[in-house]
């Protein structure tokens, strides 16, 4: 009797494995199907990231700051804030629209860059700079010159090039008290500069018109050594071929700078100069601007998902994240670890993983739209529409 039941129990015991690993196998059989069915089906994707996983927001259900937008003289997006000038007025709004801070200061034609918590602004072929933490403004200076570009890193360490004193241009470098740590003299016209996120180096590309015709030249400068001997302080320089332009610098992953030119992308460290990607035919469009990649847009030969194009997020490594396009893209914008694909009269916005985060569907055709890490804003001549992503 004790034999028949020990058997009988692990007769059922047996039965009752054999039954979870069948449900086990039928929900992979059929997550497996709505994945397939996702990636390939645009009508079963929409309807699943509209009423399921509720990415899909539609204009009329977005938070939107009315406000015409013509007599804005910068519209910038950084950290969970939105940022416009106007009259004299630096105006922070949240997510949902809701203005959360002002600083007045007077600047003609401000420009602008960010990084995390940072903000740092500049008058243009003007003379005053700015530094801003979330809505504070921690200090301000007037220098000599005219400014011509301006660099915040993620830790309040602000770069600016001047350019109309007796030098083609001059940089000067900044902590984030406003102490300037150097200046550097220089013979060329700076087109970019950026500060690498451990301030250990400070970029500085240029364009040399000492010759027959211009050629680009990036220099990367030790920080360190600049502070006492900034004219000695470049450590590497890359001297691009005659006619070549540069497009853009990026410092990622602390000391790997991503210099983008018109037919490829170079990385730059300490001691060496590599392309890591060069453009084809097939290539629409090149970005170096995220905190750890750079993307590209590529034109599809095949159609197999009745799409034109490709956006593949690449690493350093060279390792590929792809998201495929549906519809006709008009324009590209990045920030930190956030893509936007303007599609028309919709927005995509794709992380650095390759995943859509949000898609933002509008009534009329969309012109103008920054990005950060946590908001996008879509630009319209009445309002700014806000997306929290």
């Amino acid at each position: 009797m004790k034999k028949y039941s020990l058997e009988k129990f692990k007769e059922r015991k047996k039965h009752k494995k054999m039954t979870k690993i069948t449900i086990i196998i039928i929900l992979a059989v059929i997550l497996l199907i709505l994945v397939a069915l996702y990636m390939a089906n645009r009508q079963f994707r929409t309807f699943i990231d509209t009423y399921i996983l509720r990415k899909s927001i539609t204009e009329e259900n977005a938070n939107s700051l009315i406000i015409d937008t013509d007599n804005l003289s910068l519209v910038h997006a950084f950290d969970r804030k939105l940022v416009t000038y106007d009259d004299g007025n630096v105006n922070f709004y949240n997510s949902s629209a809701k203005k959360i801070g002002n600083i007045e200061i007077t600047l003609s034609k401000p420009i602008a860059d960010s990084d995390k918590k940072y903000l740092a602004l500049g008058d243009y072929e003007s003379q005053k700079i700015c530094l801003i933490k979330d809505t504070n403004l921690i200090w301000q200076k007037d220098i000599e010159g005219k400014i011509s570009k301006i660099s915040v890193n993620e830790n309040g360490y602000v770069a600016v090039s001047v350019t109309g004193t007796t030098y083609e241009s001059i940089v000067m470098l900044y902590n984030e008290k406003g102490d300037l740590l150097f200046t550097k003299f220089l013979s060329t016209y700076v087109i970019a500069i950026d500060i690498s996120k451990n301030n250990d180096y400070l970029a500085i590309a240029q364009i040399d018109n000492a010759g027959i015709t211009q050629t680009v030249k990036v220099e990367m400068v030790s920080i360190e050594q600049a502070m006492t001997n900034p004219e000695n302080a470049t450590i590497n320089t890359y001297q691009a071929e005659t006619n070549e332009a540069i497009t853009g610098i990026n410092f990622q992953n602390k000391n790997n700078l991503l210099c983008s030119f018109d037919t490829y992308i170079l990385r730059m460290t300490e001691a060496t100069n590599e392309k890591i990607y060069e453009l084809t035919d097939l290539t629409a469009y090149v970005d170096i601007k995220l905190k750890n990649n750079f993307i590209r847009v590529d034109k599809e030969e095949s159609s197999v998902f009745k799409s034109d194009y490709r956006l593949k997020i690449a690493s350093i490594d060279k390792k590929e994240k792809v998201y495929i396009i549906e519809g006709s893209l008009k324009s590209v914008t990045t920030k930190d670890n956030m893509i936007a694909l303007n599609l028309g009269k919709e927005v995509d916005f794709i992380n650095n993983k390759g995943k859509l985060v949000k898609k933002y569907i509008s009534t009329q055709e969309i012109e103008n739209l920054i990005v950060s890490d946590n908001i996008g804003a879509v630009i319209y001549k009445d309002k700014i529409t806000i997306i929290n992503l």
